[in-house]
């Protein structure tokens, strides 16, 4: 990852978890813009007062399930104009810790991507409203000027978009690698026969199982909504294994159009784009 150093900004970031590895990208990134960046681990959090008094922003960096908890250690000890901000892949819960028990500019943020990217381009960071958005305007415009793609969306919708991208897929994918496992059939040899759609699949199946298995227990656990829909997804297919018993491929055919009509011009377009990246030579 290349970047130009720009000229030294006078605003200091600290990072809360910035030694782990999405911290460490994005700590990087932001000394590269010339910021002064700080990461704050564990054992900083009882001394680190004078860098939170000097912080233009504080950005939460923790698993899920310690965010709310570190929100509200560290949100007494900030100046009032220091922009409190979350990179937690959950919105609403944070962003009302937030609000609940900080009075300055509040933003939620998620980068949908992994730390292992190797530029910004065509990278996406969701930012969500939380309070004085004037006041948080650098910061966002900081992600802009590195090369992100910031897409504005109510807390609300972004959980209910990502127990779909993030809970539904992700349990897809759990359950197809360790189906795999069960059955003893090796992906390694599937690969040797594999068409380029489902080559790219199992590609992706790979990248997930590459992953720290406690964080994607987190993501897919981190929500009883998210809990409820990957139910209602397990009766679902429940359902179609019936009807797939029964040999009901009139029903089959038939739900297969009114998908494919209420997709749209969806199912043309991602015709066209899977067809250029499925003629990469992988």
């Amino acid at each position: 990852m290349k970047l130009l150093k720009s000229v030294m900004n006078t605003k200091v970031i600290s990072i809360i978890g910035g030694h782990g590895q999405m911290g460490t990208l994005f700590r990087q990134l932001w000394q590269n813009q010339g910021y002064v960046v700080h990461a704050i681990g564990r054992k900083d959090l009882e001394s680190c007062d004078k860098i939170l008094a000097q912080s233009a922003a504080v950005i939460i960096c923790v698993p899920i399930k310690d965010t709310t908890a570190m929100i509200a250690k560290l949100a007494p000890r900030l100046n009032k104009s220091t922009i409190l901000a979350d990179f937690t892949s959950l919105k609403v819960e944070p962003l009302m810790t937030m609000l609940a028990e900080y009075s300055g500019p509040v933003l939620g943020l998620h980068p949908m991507f992994g730390p292992t990217i190797n530029a910004p381009h065509n990278q996406i960071i969701v930012h969500c409203q939380g309070r004085n958005p004037d006041a948080c305007q650098w910061l966002i415009d900081s992600l802009k000027q590195l090369g992100f793609t910031l897409k504005s969306m109510s807390a609300a919708k972004h959980d209910q978009a990502m127990n779909f991208i993030q809970g539904i897929e992700h349990f897809v994918t759990f359950s197809l690698g360790t189906f795999l496992y069960h059955k003893q059939e090796h992906p390694q040899e599937l690969l040797e026969i594999a068409s380029p759609i489902y080559l790219a699949k199992l590609l992706l199946m790979g990248r997930i199982f590459d992953q720290d298995p406690a964080l994607y227990a987190d993501i897919i656990m981190a929500d009883t909504k998210r809990i409820q829909l990957i139910k209602e997804f397990s009766l679902w297919l429940n359902q179609w294994v019936t009807q797939l018993e029964q040999c009901n491929k009139a029903e089959f055919i038939a739900e297969f159009k009114q998908a494919s009509a209420w997709m749209g011009d969806f199912t043309a377009y991602a015709q066209r784009v899977s067809d250029d990246f499925l003629t990469i030579d992988l």
